[in-house]
């Protein structure tokens, strides 16, 4: 009787999450994350930066001897819809994008020029102000230019 042969064809494949070590302090639940400076670190997304998800933890700031904090990041443009932090208001419906400090805005009105913003998701639910949580289905990060008037 042969043995079977079994692989680890899985190793290194996730399923809408990863886990990180936090780069800085995640004060709190649903920011946007980037890759930190080593590519095992995850670190708050600003305004430019390309982000990878929604850190759903918080964490202290990294100790003197370097200890980092584990956390969980749900990644952007997997099939289960996201929490996120608001910078402002936000409209359901609205195309989402990073505000900096991890939180998120809509995608702004026309200026006379031509912008170029990273599209995160679509708003499901709506916020009245900054800090509040809402619900979004995310997408993979893509670039949104925002023609002038």
């Amino acid at each position: 009787m042969t043995q079977p042969i079994l692989s680890n064809s899985a190793i290194g494949t996730h399923a809408c999450n990863i886990t990180k070590q936090a780069e800085e302090a995640i004060p709190t639940k649903y920011l946007l994350g980037k890759f930190g400076t080593q590519k095992t670190d995850v670190a708050l997304c600003g305004l430019s930066d390309l982000p990878i998800g929604i850190i759903t933890d918080e964490a202290a700031v990294p100790t003197s001897e370097g200890a980092k904090e584990i956390v969980n990041v749900a990644l952007l443009g997997s099939s289960n819809t996201l929490q996120a932090v608001a910078s402002m208001a936000v409209t359901a419906g609205s195309i989402l994008i990073p505000a900096g400090n991890g939180k998120v805005k809509p995608l702004p009105a026309p200026t006379t020029n031509d912008q170029t913003f990273i599209m995160v998701g679509i708003a499901l639910t709506s916020a009245t102000a900054d800090g509040q949580v809402i619900e979004f289905m995310s997408c993979v990060p893509q670039q949104q230019v925002v023609e002038g008037s």
